[in-house]
């Protein structure tokens, strides 16, 4: 599989141990944290409860943990042994039940269909165009459904404030709406509903996508 920064990054045991607290803890971290969930749920309506759910990757678990409380059965998957390690522990505090095990989502070790839905939050916008590609057409192939969490253009006011003057680190690769669009069909995905992180506001977006059937 191809190496880029994104897949290196999350290998190092400082930055994993330090993941959580630096995104979630603060007050700003915690609003996120509650609208990045509530946009999953709402992502994941019309999957079916009790229903077969991948979370690629699951980093520390904050999403898999929350599907899992929702009634799904939940697998995370992350090329990460870091974060894997850190999800098992918080796991265990929660008593959230989730499988979870490492695997390169370009490569994914699992049936075609084994999933009622595939859900990849915080990862696309890390990735080349190749990489993704890659992931979409992988989650396209083991789910029924496939929720793919997108960030804005960076010529967006949202990117110029956390980038430029927050000095935030941003994700590297970004896509305008048309190139989203040719990208998702690429993979074999059509948008059946995409859901706004904040209404009104230039953020991450869900794309609820199925897979279109091959003639």
């Amino acid at each position: 599989m191809a190496s880029y920064q994104a897949k290196e990054y999350y290998q190092d045991e400082t930055v994993v141990s330090a993941y959580d607290r630096v995104r979630f803890i603060s007050i700003s971290g915690t609003i996120v944290n509650w609208l990045e969930q509530r946009l999953l749920m709402r992502a994941m309506a019309g999957v079916r409860p009790g229903g077969a759910v991948l979370d690629l990757p699951v980093g520390t678990g904050r999403m898999a943990r929350r599907l899992a409380a929702a009634g799904y059965r939940v697998v995370g998957a992350d090329v990460s042994a870091p974060m894997l390690q850190l999800a098992r522990e918080l796991a265990k505090e929660s008593r959230e039940p989730a499988g979870l095990l490492r695997g390169d989502a370009e490569s994914l070790p699992f049936a075609d269909g084994t999933f009622d839905a595939a859900v990849c939050f915080r990862l696309l916008p890390h990735l080349p165009a190749e990489a993704r590609t890659k992931i979409l057409r992988e989650m396209a192939r083991v789910a029924h459904r496939v929720i793919a969490v997108y960030q804005p253009h960076k010529a967006s006011i949202w990117w110029m404030l956390n980038g430029l003057i927050l000095r935030r680190r941003m994700p590297r690769h970004y896509v305008s709406a048309k190139e989203l669009q040719e990208e998702l069909a690429g993979s074999g995905l059509r948008v059946i509903r995409s859901h706004a992180l904040l209404k009104g506001v230039l953020m991450s977006r869900a794309y609820v996508l199925e897979p279109v059937a091959s003639d």
